[in-house]
């Protein structure tokens, strides 16, 4: 299937997902990413400031707190490039004109020093290719970092293989975790 047209059908799907179900979910997956070895071991966890129809990733960013590790979350910059900034409670966070929240100031950390990415998109394969949301900005940063690459997918994110172009410059994640049913 070509890419738009499921992108489409994927956010539908998030924004009808009922909330029950997709707490049942969320927690599931928190739980497989917090029970994670590479969880345990990460001093500096990356993740975005997620949008509504998203996985809520304030759990993880107060779980990361909790632990002591270091939470970094993305900033868009030109030419589709992105960067990490450390995300402190006196970060200024401001909403992009694509709706997305990003941190304005603090440190921007190198790539090889995060740990623990979790990584967003649409759609996710059990074999570690995503979909995402169509701007490249996580394949173009991905290939620069070392760190262990996961996703958290939702009932209406998971494919056993992607039904999705795959390109070569696609990065492939080091896991994907399902919710079981969720």
């Amino acid at each position: 299937m070509d890419k738009a047209p499921l992108r489409q059908q994927t956010i539908q799907a998030l924004a009808q997902l009922p909330a029950e179900q997709r707490q049942q979910a969320s927690q599931q997956l928190y739980r497989q990413l917090f029970a994670r070895p590479e969880w345990q071991a990460a001093q500096v966890v990356a993740t975005t400031l997620s949008s509504a129809i998203e996985l809520d990733t304030a759990p993880i960013i107060a779980a990361a707190r909790a632990a002591q590790k270091t939470v970094v979350v993305p900033q868009t910059l030109p030419h589709r490039q992105m960067a990490f900034r450390v995300l402190t409670a006196a970060t200024t966070v401001v909403t992009t004109k694509f709706g997305i929240r990003e941190p304005q100031d603090n440190l921007i950390l190198n790539p090889r020093a995060l740990d623990l990415i979790v990584v967003p998109g649409l759609k996710f394969a059990a074999s570690g290719e995503r979909l995402g949301f169509g701007g490249g900005y996580y394949d173009r940063y991905l290939p620069r970092t070392t760190g262990f690459k996961v996703a958290l997918a939702l009932p209406v994110q998971q494919a056993a293989t992607p039904s999705w172009p795959v390109e070569d410059f696609d990065v492939r994640l080091d896991a994907v975790l399902n919710s079981v049913n969720a």
